[in-house]
C-alpha cells in the first residue's frame, strides 16, 4: 500500500520481495516514510523510519522481559530523548527551525547510550542495532519541514483492510484485486472528503477532477410573508413597523375581539 496523504494505491503481490516497491519507487525524489521492513532498505530516497513502530516495540519487549535492567535503562533513554522533541512537534508543527536544536540531544543519545554503554541482554543489542542501522533515516524529520515522524497516515488507509481480513480470515485471489482497487478509490475519496458513492454515480475516472454537488438547504428570507398554505396566514415575524397591521388582522378574525 502507497499513499501521500491524499490518494492511496494497493498492489497485490504473491510474495514480499520488494520489487513493486522499486518498480514504483524509481526516480522518487521525495522521503519515504515506512517501518522498518528490509525491503525498504535498498529503495534509493530519503527514509523516515516510524518512530512509532519502534516505541511499540520496545514496549512489547518491555512486556515480554519484566526483569531485564538494561533494557529498562535503554528504554528510559530513548523516553527522554523522544518525549521533549514530539512535545515540540506539538507545540510547534513538523517546522525544522523549532526542532533542529534536538539534533544536540540526538548526537549524545547516539554517543552515550548507543556506542559507548555496552549492552549485555540480546534484547538491548537488537534495539541498538537497530539505532545504529537507521542512525541517517530516524530523525530525518528534525532537519526538513513537513516530514512525518511516524506513518499513521499509511496505517489509516490500511485499517479497513485489515478489519476485512480480520472478519473474513483470507482473501479469495479470483477478486481480491478488483476490492483493492475498489478500496485505493474509496480511502482516496476519503482523504479528500469526497463521497465513494458519489464519485461511482458521477461517472468520472479521476477522483481529483471529481467535484460533487453541494445540495444548498431552502431557505426562508426573514421578514417576509410567505403563506404556509391556504388559511394558515403568515408564518414568520413580519418587517418593524408592520405589527400593527398584523395585529389588526388576528383582530378581523377573531370577529372583533382584541386579543390579550
Amino acid at each position: 500500500m502507497f499513499t501521500d496523504g491524499i490518494h492511496v494505491v494497493f498492489r497485490m503481490t504473491t510474495t514480499r520481495e520488494p520489487d513493486v516497491v522499486h518498480e514504483l519507487l524509481t526516480g522518487y525524489k521525495g522521503v519515504l516514510v515506512s517501518d522498518v521492513y528490509p525491503g525498504f532498505d535498498s529503495v534509493g530516497c530519503r527514509q523516515q523510519k516510524c518512530l512509532i513502530h519502534l516505541v511499540r516495540d520496545i514496549n512489547d519487549e518491555l512486556w515480554d522481559n519484566p526483569f531485564d535492567a538494561q533494557l529498562e535503562r535503554f528504554a528510559a533513554a530513548v523516553r527522554d530523548l523522544l518525549v521533549p522533541i514530539l512535545q515540540d512537534v506539538q507545540r510547534y508543527g513538523l517546522k525544522a527551525r523549532h526542532l533542529h536544536k534536538h539534533k544536540v540531544q540526538v548526537d549524545r543519545f547516539y554517543r552515550d547510550d548507543i556506542e559507548a554503554d555496552p549492552a549485555m541482554s540480546d534484547v538491548t543489542t537488537r534495539f541498538k542495532d537497530r539505532f545504529r542501522r537507521y542512525k541517517g533515516s530516524m530523525f530525518l524529520f528534525l532537519q526538513e519541514d513537513s516530514i512525518p515522524w511516524n506513518n499513521n497516515t499509511g496505517e489509516r488507509a490500511l485499517r479497513h483492510l485489515a478489519v476485512q481480513r480480520k472478519i473474513s480470515g483470507f482473501f479469495f485471489k479470483s477478486f481480491a484485486s478488483r476490492y483493492l482497487v475498489l478500496l485505493g478509490i474509496a480511502q482516496t475519496c476519503k482523504f479528500q472528503e469526497k463521497s465513494f458513492l458519489k464519485f461511482l454515480l458521477s461517472g468520472e475516472m479521476d477522483v481529483d477532477h471529481f467535484r460533487p454537488n453541494r445540495r444548498r438547504r431552502a431557505t426562508r428570507p426573514f421578514g417576509k410573508n410567505i403563506p404556509l398554505g391556504p388559511g394558515q396566514g403568515e408564518n414568520v415575524p413580519p418587517d418593524d413597523g408592520g405589527w400593527r397591521a398584523a395585529l389588526d388582522q388576528d383582530v378581523a378574525r377573531s370577529g372583533g375581539r382584541e386579543l390579550t
